[in-house]
């Protein structure tokens, strides 16, 4: 049974040996426990929780500086020629490749990654603990342009804190961040923008309920800073 329901336990078709093989996807979300009858009595076990969602989703943040800022028409990040900014992932997402223009970038294994021309950026990135569990911000990629004005006019700012939780979530998923949070945003695994509000302080929560179960991005504007993560919908 899923551990976050009240419905039954099931029993799970021939397994019925003493071993049971696990994977993941299958019981991603499951509390599994053992019936075994001997001389006509039955015993049960305890329960074994497993959360294949235990840890965050995969996160990218950067920093905005006086060369740095975000495009409003398109959300693009403007860069000035030869200026620089890094991009970051963050724990526990510790096996690292990042891409741009969909090609590997050779020796770019670490969290951070500075960025210093145009192109379309965005990473691979699994666990240490889980390194077969592999999570992607490929469908909505960092797209960096060259900014003709330099970024007059920007002011320098501090990344912020972005936490989102439960994640799985099924229906409300609360949203804090340390700064005040300009816009939320959630994009489909396709591009295309599913939700767009603006709240009107650091928390808020939003139901998801309508959208179909799978994987959606989450981009919050805070002030210069900006976050991306993934969400799950069950």
């Amino acid at each position: 049974k899923y551990w976050f329901t009240d419905d039954p336990f099931v029993e799970i078709p021939g397994a019925t040996g003493p071993e049971f093989t696990y994977d993941w996807n299958t019981y991603d979300q499951a509390l599994l426990k053992v019936v075994v009858t001997l001389g006509g009595n039955s015993f049960e076990s305890n329960t074994i929780q497993i959360d294949s969602y235990a840890w965050a989703g995969l996160t990218i943040g950067f920093e905005n500086s006086p060369n740095v800022s975000v495009d409003p028409n398109n959300g693009n990040v403007n860069l000035c020629q030869g200026t620089s900014f890094t991009l970051e992932v963050f724990m526990p997402y510790t096996n690292v490749k990042w891409f741009k223009d969909d090609v590997l970038i050779a020796g770019a294994t670490s969290m951070q990654y500075v960025v210093t021309e145009p192109g379309s950026y965005y990473v691979i990135a699994s666990p240490d603990f889980c390194p077969n569990s592999t999570s992607s911000t490929q469908g909505l990629p960092i797209v960096v342009q060259i900014d003709t004005t330099c970024g007059l006019g920007v002011d320098e700012s501090h990344a912020t804190f972005l936490s989102c939780y439960p994640n799985p979530v099924r229906d409300i998923v609360s949203i804090n961040s340390l700064s005040p949070t300009d816009e939320i945003s959630i994009y489909d695994i396709s591009g295309r923008k599913v939700y767009d509000a603006k709240p009107e302080n650091n928390t808020a929560s939003i139901d998801l309920s309508a959208l179909s179960s799978g994987t959606y991005i989450l981009k919050v504007d805070s002030g210069s800073a900006h976050r991306i993560s993934k969400i799950v919908k069950r």
